[in-house]
């Protein structure tokens, strides 16, 4: 083999090599622990456990933390740069009204409103071709900053070294490029997604008015579940999109769904409570001031990269179950074969 051939095989099998550094070393850290490595057996519910104790492990609420701060600089000059999209249509009443409904099921009680200004806002004042690119921009690499903060946790999650994105600044940049690459991935997704959630409504409308009599209410009962499973089918499917993708190795599609699934369900129910929290209980103006509003939104989103990070951590406990699994007899021999 040439030279340069064999160069560029060890680079391609390094990830491998890397991965399955990291899962030894797992496999000697679950026994000291006490933890039977080859547990097969153990019940989703255990490994949903485990998967939380990792992340607490792995540092995830201080990750978290980041990329709620990320995300604030992603989130306004996106909102902005919307806004004006939305005013350049022809009849953007309804358009607007739809996603004011939008905003007030999907965001906490007191968020919704500073979302719902941007659109009253921007249509009342027309921004020039240079700040909506300039916020569209400032959007994007704010995205990418918020990919690249999750992009570290999964690293967490797999248990790999700060270098497995490659040495030096070579990882560095390939790490940012590939953060950069995930931002339209998981556009497409997000998009559908929201157009069901948001003109889901006038679909309805449109449906129930062409519907034969005596099919009103099960026709609406039906199609609007279509459409509540269709908007978290699609958020769960960028879910899966991102937890393929960034990460130096490649889990198979089957390893990421359950992650994917679990974390779209629990941010439903989080946001759901937290909603009832802010709602009912929670008085953050009282004691943040004209602030209050901005703290609830840094909260959700943090809730939020939480619930992504935890089903990172659960898909990276379910492929070292199903998938590299070490058991404590083989652990000495199969750490003995592992190229150093």
């Amino acid at each position: 083999m040439p030279p340069q051939l064999d160069r560029t095989t060890k680079r391609s099998l390094e990830p491998a090599r890397e991965l399955r550094r990291a899962l030894l070393q797992h496999a000697k850290t679950a026994r000291t622990l006490g933890h039977d490595w080859g547990h097969e057996s153990l019940r989703f519910s255990d490994k949903v456990r485990l998967a939380y104790w990792n992340a607490f492990q792995h540092d995830c609420l201080t990750t978290a933390k980041a990329t709620a701060y990320s995300a604030i600089f992603a989130i306004f000059p996106a909102l902005g740069f919307f806004a004006a999209m939305v005013t350049l249509l022809p009849y953007s009443g309804p358009v607007r009204s739809q996603i004011a409904i939008f905003l007030n099921r999907v965001l906490p009680a007191s968020v919704a409103p500073l979302f719902e200004q941007y659109l009253i806002t921007a249509h009342s004042s027309r921004q020039s071709t240079g700040v909506l690119l300039g916020a569209a921009v400032v959007s994007v690499v704010g995205a990418a900053g918020v990919l690249g903060t999750l992009m570290e946790g999964f690293r967490r999650a797999y248990v790999l070294t700060e270098e497995c994105w490659g040495p030096g600044i070579l990882g560095v940049v390939r790490k940012q490029v590939q953060s950069f690459l995930l931002v339209p991935i998981a556009l497409v997704p997000l998009t559908i997604a929201s157009v069901l959630v948001v003109f889901g409504h006038l679909m309805l409308v449109g449906l129930m008015h062409f519907s034969p009599s005596g099919w009103d209410t099960g026709l609406y009962w039906t199609a609007n579940a279509v459409r509540w499973v269709g908007s978290l089918s699609a958020t769960a499917a960028v879910l899966a999109f991102i937890y393929r993708f960034a990460v130096p190795v490649r889990p198979a599609w089957r390893d990421v769904v359950p992650g994917a699934a679990f974390a779209t369900a629990t941010w439903f129910v989080s946001t759901l409570a937290f909603g009832f929290y802010v709602t009912r209980f929670a008085n953050y103006s009282r004691v943040y001031g004209s602030l209050g509003t901005g703290i609830v939104l840094l909260v959700w989103l943090f809730l939020t990269a939480l619930t992504v990070l935890c089903g990172a951590e659960l898909n990276a406990e379910l492929a070292r179950d199903a998938n590299l699994v070490v058991r404590p007899v083989a652990a000495t021999a199969a750490s003995a074969s592992v190229p150093q």
